[in-house]
């Protein structure tokens, strides 16, 4: 049963959702056929093994009378795939609550049950009006629940003004211009940043219909993501980020988890193509932001901060030289990290901090004790031990270390080929340096600066 569709689905069943799925399976609302629930109770005995079950077998303990047909056990796989669909979709259906509440007042209004309608359509009114927190999908459900009552006023006969109308225009205007903003500066970011080509349309016209309104009249996520557009479509948007950094808290408080992740991040963006081209006064802008992040939560997946956001408030907090700052934030911050990653991430960057303050016997300590359980420690590690050494003048500790990374790089077939090339040029480069005389400098300065794909590219500069 190699390459099963059915196998791949149920592999993905919780104890507790195999347990619901075999429920369901057995319900004559959804299922009447014996075969089916015979071949669901038999792969449910057989979780652990999916990988080595054969067809034949399964056939034979469903139909344990017939002789093996592949087409009568395809049928009965496929009649239990699409069970495991319809389950996976009907458990999507619950957790979307409101998607729930809005068939079943669609229905009720179908069958003319309007006392039953009233109650339901108040009680989804009441909860929707609770949500503090509203995004571009608390507009897409305003927008349905208006235009079914707008509609269902209209089949009454109502012929003057009436309020639904209204309200489902608005709510559809703010559901679409969130959504469309989104998607206009997803495109826009990947633009800059992988060179992808897409077809922008609408963006300038709703820019100055945007303009045109005043910021008061927006709702906070149409306001955010037009912010976030501004940044993202001109070179420098210096204003636009400083509103968009001084309403961040007050969006916090207004938008869904998802949606402020989205919009901090897009600041977050911004700060590091500001400092790449050299705008030094968003570094501080960048680690401010995500020690705020850090302190509103937003940077924490189920109360664990990920390792490169660690690692990248250091070396912000390093070109800062905020070394105690520093120091005392790996200390103490290093257990919200996931277990996994906390050794190797504390003894890494705090040889980081050491080779900064040139430290380097401190730095060694510390990279010795890393035990290179990601590759990125295990890279980044390389790098600053073969920085170490030039610094100290230990060539030959220097010449084995390149050496062994060299190996390394070529013979692991997890780093992707842009990678290996990054480091296996910063090898190269620097194995020429250690050997060259400064007559040979100029020319290695002029590879340096040619090489596209080049690790600690300003460190190497510097050395020449």
């Amino acid at each position: 049963m190699e390459n099963s569709k059915l196998l791949d689905l149920l592999s993905s069943f919780s104890t507790r959702e195999w347990r619901a799925f075999k429920m369901l399976v057995r319900s004559p609302f959804f299922n009447r056929n014996e075969a089916v629930i015979g071949l669901c109770d038999w792969l449910a005995d057989r979780v652990s093994s999916f990988g080595v079950l054969d067809r034949k077998s399964a056939y034979q303990a469903v139909f344990p009378d017939n002789d093996y047909q592949d087409a009568q056990l395809n049928h009965t796989m496929s009649a239990l795939l699409k069970l495991g669909e319809s389950f996976i979709g009907f458990i999507a259906f619950q957790k979307e609550g409101f998607l729930s509440d809005y068939m079943t007042l669609k229905g009720l209004s179908e069958r003319g049950l309007e006392k039953h309608y009233r109650y339901q359509f108040d009680r989804t009114c009441q909860e929707m009006e609770a949500v503090t927190k509203k995004g571009a999908q608390s507009y897409l459900h305003q927008y349905q629940l208006e235009n079914l009552e707008a509609y269902r006023l209209l089949q009454q006969g109502g012929q003057g003004f009436n309020a639904y109308v209204q309200r489902t225009a608005d709510s559809l205007d703010n559901f679409y211009l969130a959504e469309k903003l989104r998607c206009t500066c997803y495109m826009l970011t990947s633009e800059r940043l992988l060179s992808v080509p897409y077809t922008i349309r609408l963006a300038e016209e709703i820019n100055d219909f945007l303009r045109r309104n005043k910021p008061e009249s927006l709702s906070p996520i149409v306001k955010a993501y037009h912010l976030v557009y501004l940044l993202l479509s001109k070179p420098t948007a210096h204003d636009e980020f400083e509103q968009l950094k001084a309403a961040l808290p007050d969006l916090e408080s207004k938008l869904s988890r998802g949606e402020i992740e989205e919009i901090y991040q897009h600041a977050i963006n911004y700060c590091n193509l500001q400092i790449i081209q050299s705008a030094s006064r968003y570094v501080t802008e960048a680690l401010n932001l995500y020690v705020w992040g850090l302190e509103v939560g937003i940077l924490l997946q189920n109360g664990k901060l990920s390792p490169w956001h660690f690692k990248n408030i250091i070396k912000l907090a390093l070109r800062l030289a905020k070394y105690d700052w520093t120091e005392q934030f790996i200390r103490e911050r290093t257990p919200l990290l996931p277990r996994e990653f906390q050794e190797d991430a504390f003894h890494f960057n705090l040889a980081e901090l050491y080779y900064y303050t040139k430290q380097n016997a401190k730095a060694l300590e510390h990279l010795n004790k890393v035990e290179f359980t990601d590759v990125s420690y295990h890279l980044g590690a390389k790098i600053m031990l073969a920085k170490i050494y030039f610094e100290m003048d230990a060539l030959d500790a220097l010449d084995s270390l390149l050496h062994a990374f060299g190996i390394y790089l070529r013979r692991n077939r997890i780093i992707s080929e842009d990678i290996r090339k990054t480091y296996l040029n910063f090898v190269t480069i620097l194995g020429k340096i250690t050997k060259a005389t400064t007559a040979q400098f100029p020319a290695l300065r002029s590879k340096i600066e040619a090489t596209p794909k080049l690790a600690a590219r300003n460190w190497l500069l510097s050395q020449v």
